[in-house]
Formats: structure tokens, sequence, C-alpha cells
């Protein structure tokens, strides 16, 4: 079944949405743990290293790379779902 693109913008913005209130539910627990948000980001930043930077990259390429071959194929599905425009309107036969 494919979506319309007003689906795919809902589905995209509730994902936003979601990470969104991720990112602030951590920020709470790290309050409630008397640590300072931007200092454990820095912390965590400061520990990732180039093997981690260039796996998460990978794991991007990847995904984009998905997207566009999902795009593609679904282009493809719709352009052969349209039907074959046919030559006007054709004149009755007479019976015999």
């Amino acid at each position: 079944m494919s979506k319309t693109p007003e689906q795919v913008v809902q589905e995209a913005h509730a994902l936003v949405q979601q990470a969104q209130q991720s990112l602030d539910s951590s920020e709470a627990f790290y309050r409630s743990q008397g640590l300072d948000p931007s200092k454990v980001r820095s912390v965590l930043q400061a520990q990732t290293g180039d093997k981690e930077r260039a796996e998460a990259q990978a794991q991007f390429q990847k995904d984009l790379e998905d997207i566009e071959r999902e795009a593609g194929e679904e282009a493809a599905r719709l352009s052969f779902a349209q039907p074959a425009s046919s030559g006007g309107v054709r004149k009755p036969r007479t019976m015999v």
C-alpha cells in the first residue's frame, strides 16, 4: 500500500516529536541525577572515537541509499499503475 505525501510528512513529524521528547526526557533524567546535560553531552562526544563516528556515518549513508532505492521503486510502481490513456472514444460498431 502506497502512502500519500501527506501521510509521509505526518509520520516524519511524529518521529521528530518523538525524538524531541526522548531528548527532553534524557535531559530531565540528567538533571534529576544532579548532572548538567550540556556537560554530559560534551563528555560523551569526547568519548566517541573515530571508529564510532565512521560507523555512524556508514549507517547514515546506508539509510540514505535505502531511502533513495525505496523512492525509486515507489516511483516505478506508480508509473506502471497509471492507466493507459485510450486513443479517444470509439465509434460504436453496428451489429449484424
